[in-house]
């Protein structure tokens, strides 16, 4: 293993640390090991070419031990650290702190500097450290803002010899900051902020809650992104990732599914004759309940499904059938009695979901039930209302939901940005090539500067009366701009072998950086990065053959993507070796 992540399970205030862990294997950091802060692995950090350390209460043992591994030339990331270990580097608690807090990121380091210059959201305190007692050669990443206009004087992150080591200290608990940004207040749980009255969605849970002059930024994926550099920036040599898509051309993909709202037969033949032409795929979420039945016949689907079409379930709650009940209190039988139902009828347990309405309870409750019947993904959160294509759950990166105790789920959420619902009706009808090239723009920003993916949604019925001009136009523009065109349940079993692929094995020496990469995929391509300029690699082989490499800028680090072809359904490991000047 090549990188640690110490977590202390045992104390209230380290809940998040595996959660932590979550964040950097999305970001495709998938040699890792947790290591817990009692674990006699504690002992000897060494092997380690970065260790993170998760909020949490060291002893002073611990505090000890940390302190001894970087003055020997340890790397240290540390989250939040409790005020007698950040005294132990040598830091200047100033015994307040901003809360909740914003930050931005400055171009003094490379952990930040090709970042978007403006403050966004923590949701969470953040710890103040006197500027004017930063340790010598300090280098402050990021600045503390009150909101997002007001800066503080204290820095957000911090960058810091200490002894022959280097540490970098993150004054704020980022993984809980990812977690609220992308789920919402867990106390608003069963109210509205939404404005849309029937039934509780997740973005009520947001609405009001994010703040809407960051809605345009990623936030969630932007600290993970200084997360993942502060690891390139003190790891001991580079440190290999996962690409975000299978291979290196791919800057994002066009996530595309629908829900079928009980549409008739000439509106899906319409919409799924339109995405074969475009060369895409796409899923539909089909309708539930007793009371009005979907027109799709098992005969259809398997006719469409022959065509590589999929197909899953559009639970609703809101149903007549029901007598009024509260949805919250019918989803979770529901859910369980419509997936029972759709494998009698269609066969098999569907990959994602998405609820009619967007339909939600609790804080993870569905999500909870999905990971126990096997659905791998959900798509319930969507940019609704005023955040229509921008960032309402500040990512829009594919990752494991998470509960307020810090359990992670096993069950993916993503996000959707791009609809053609009746909330957009008349935007779309009135405006079709004006919204589509919006969301041009927005696909072009994440080309070239973000990678995430663009997950749409397309309704039959929508399709076939008023949004065909805008889909069109949009799907076209992805073509052009390189991005494949996946259904949901194809974007969810590349998401699902990507993280279940493993880097094992990673060293350098003299120059040649070798690993071992085990895993699967779909698409029958990984491609890994490796945070070296192109110009710097003279020879990457994988199993002994040459590959070619592509060079790209990623979050300001030059880097080099190198592709790996690997089996369909099989895991299996490949040697990789690069050889840098």
């Amino acid at each position: 293993m090549t990188v640690a992540v110490v977590v202390a399970d045992e104390q209230d205030v380290g809940k998040f640390g595996r959660y932590l862990a979550e964040i950097l294997r999305a970001e495709g950091l998938a040699d890792l090991e947790i290591v817990g802060l009692t674990s006699p692995r504690l002992h000897d950090l060494t092997k380690f070419a970065t260790v993170v350390v998760a909020r949490s209460r060291p002893s002073r043992e611990q505090t000890d031990r940390l302190r001894a591994f970087a003055k020997g030339g340890g790397r240290l990331v540390l989250v939040r650290p409790s005020y007698y270990l950040a005294r132990a580097f040598g830091l200047a608690p100033a015994s307040t702190m901003v809360a909740p807090a914003y930050l931005r990121p400055l171009g003094t380091s490379p952990i930040a500097n090709a970042l978007p210059q403006e403050a966004i959201e923590t949701h969470v305190p953040a710890d103040s450290y006197a500027p004017e007692a930063l340790p010598a050669e300090a280098v402050e990443v990021a600045r503390l803002y009150a909101d997002v206009g007001t800066p503080t004087s204290f820095p957000a992150i911090i960058e810091l010899p200490f002894g022959d080591g280097r540490v970098v200290v993150f004054t704020y608990d980022l993984a809980q900051a990812v977690a609220l940004i992308r789920q919402g207040d867990p106390n608003r749980v069963g109210g509205r902020g939404l404005g849309a009255g029937e039934p509780y969605r997740i973005q009520d849970l947001l609405t009001g809650y994010a703040d809407s002059g960051c809605w345009h930024l990623p936030q969630a994926d932007l600290h993970a992104a200084m997360l993942v550099n502060a690891v390139n920036q003190v790891a001991t040599f580079p440190q290999p990732r996962m690409w975000y898509y299978p291979e290196p051309a791919h800057r994002s993909v066009l996530v595309l599914d629908s829900d079928d709202d009980w549409s008739a037969s000439e509106h899906f033949d319409a919409l799924l004759g339109a995405v074969d032409a475009h060369g895409g795929k796409i899923t539909v979420y089909l309708m539930s309940g007793t009371s009005r039945e979907t027109v799709a016949s098992p005969e259809k689907v398997a006719e469409w499904r022959a065509r590589g079409h999929s197909f899953g379930v559009h639970h609703d709650p809101s149903d007549p059938s029901y007598g009024g009940e509260d949805p919250e209190e019918v989803i979770v039988d529901l859910v369980r009695k419509d997936l029972a139902d759709f494998d009698r009828h269609y066969g098999g347990v569907p990959t994602t979901n998405r609820n009619h309405c967007l339909a939600w309870k609790g804080y993870v409750d569905v999500p909870k039930v999905y990971a126990e019947l096997g659905v791998r993904m959900d798509l319930n959160s969507v940019g609704a209302g005023p955040s229509w294509l921008k960032y309402l759950t500040g990512s829009a990166r594919p990752m494991r939901f998470v509960d307020v105790d810090g359990t992670v789920v096993d069950c993916f959420q993503q996000s959707t940005q791009a609809y053609d619902d009746l909330a957009v009706k008349g935007l779309l009808s009135a405006d079709p090539r004006g919204q589509a090239s919006l969301t041009r723009k927005l696909m072009e920003e994440k080309v070239t500067r973000y990678y995430s993916p663009l997950s749409m949604l397309s309704h039959p019925v929508s399709f076939f009366t008023y949004s065909r001009t805008y889909m069109e136009l949009c799907w076209q523009a992805a073509r052009e701009l390189g991005m494949p065109i996946w259904s949901a349940f194809e974007w969810a079993d590349f998401v699902v072998a990507r993280d279940q692929a493993r880097i094992n094995d990673a060293t350098c020496t003299d120059g040649v950086l070798r690993c071992r990469v085990t895993g699967r995929s779909p698409a029958g391509a990984l491609t890994i990065m490796l945070p070296v300029a192109s110009d710097r690699v003279t020879r990457a082989t994988v199993d002994t053959e040459a590959v070619p490499v592509t060079g790209l800028d990623v979050f300001g680090w030059p880097s080099s993507l190198i592709p790996i072809r690997v089996d369909h359904d099989r895991a299996s490991p490949h040697e990789i070796a690069v050889e840098t000047c």
